[in-house]
Parts: C-alpha cells; structure tokens; sequence
C-alpha cells in the first residue's frame, strides 16, 4: 500500500474519532451539561467530510471507509439539527408516559357504548321506513362487517318476513347476540 493511501485511511480513522467526540459533545449539550452547542466543530468536521468525498484517485476500501464515515456523520448531524430545531421551536418529540394526574385533567373521549337493542316501525307502505332500519342494523354491526353489507338484501329480508306473517305494519326489534344481530318481527298493533 502507498504512504498516500495509509494517509487516507489514518485520516479517516482520526475523523471518526472526531464524529464520537462531537456525538458526546451533542449529547452533553443535549443533557444540560454544556450551555452552547458544539455548533463550530460540527460546520468544519462537515466541510472536512466533503472535502474528503471529493478528493479522486481511491482504492476500493478507502472509498468504503469514506463513505461509511460520510453515512454515519450524516445520521448523526440530521439528528443533531432536527433536536436543535426542536429546542429553538419549542416543540418536544419526547413520548412522556399519561399519568393518572393528567389523565384527571384532560380525560379522553370515550366512545359512547353501542346499543345491545333497537327497535324500529317499520311498514310496507313507507320505504323510508325501511331504511332508518337498514341503518339501525348497520351501526349495531362492527366496522369491518358493514363493509360487505348488501343493503337491498337486509331491507328484501326484512320485507319477506312482513309478509310472511302477513304484516303491513310491523314492529321490529333489533338485539345482538352472540357476536349477530338478531332480528325480531312483531305486529304494531
């Protein structure tokens, strides 16, 4: 190997060293412990890396070792100018676990309970009927089973059992039961 090229490489070495010695910078400055961020030594390892990149003429495990020292300083330096931004802004990333205490103070909306029961009139005369049925039936339903619901199919169902049991006017009654919705047809009068 050339003296040229174990130069490149102790380079690199030495700027690697310098990548975790501004990482441990970051995260003292980051922790409180340092009151200004090790901004200067970031901006010239940065010129240092590019200028690295762009010098010609490299084997193949020079160029490896550049470009793995130019990814990592690249994670490293997003990370660092994102939470730097964060701080100037205001705004905290950090997922912090509810507390009872909070939850005391800012309780959740809870979904209000569904209907075990419902019940409808429904008549052979009033189409509109028949679909303040159909959506009763639907919203006892879970989401993913009102996906493949065929509302001509419930409302022609509900139809045949009037007429079945010789109704005009009807009375139907909507329950769940055992995971189904159960559909109960009884006179009005």
């Amino acid at each position: 190997m050339s003296a040229g090229k174990e130069n490149i490489e102790q380079l690199v070495q030495d700027m690697g060293q310098r990548v975790e010695n501004l990482k441990l910078q970051f995260n003292l400055f980051f922790s409180g412990e340092i009151r200004v961020p090790p901004e200067k030594e970031r901006q010239e390892l940065e010129t240092r890396i590019r200028n690295l990149m762009s010098t010609g003429s490299k084997s193949a495990r020079v160029s490896l070792l550049i470009q793995n020292l130019s990814s990592k300083f690249s994670l490293y330096n997003n990370m660092w100018l994102k939470r730097l931004t964060e701080l100037e802004t205001g705004v905290s990333t950090l997922i912090r676990k509810k507390t009872a205490y909070t939850d005391e103070i800012n309780p959740l909306p809870k979904a209000p309970p569904k209907p075990k029961e419902r019940t409808a009139e429904v008549s052979l005369n009033r189409e509109e009927s028949f679909e303040k049925l159909f959506d009763d039936y639907s919203r006892m339903l879970p989401p993913q089973a009102r996906s493949g619901l065929d509302k001509e199919e419930v409302i022609n169902t509900i139809k045949t059992k009037l007429i079945t049991e010789n109704l005009v006017d009807a009375q139907v009654n909507l329950s769940m039961e055992k995971g189904k919705v159960k559909i109960k047809v009884k006179s009005s009068f």
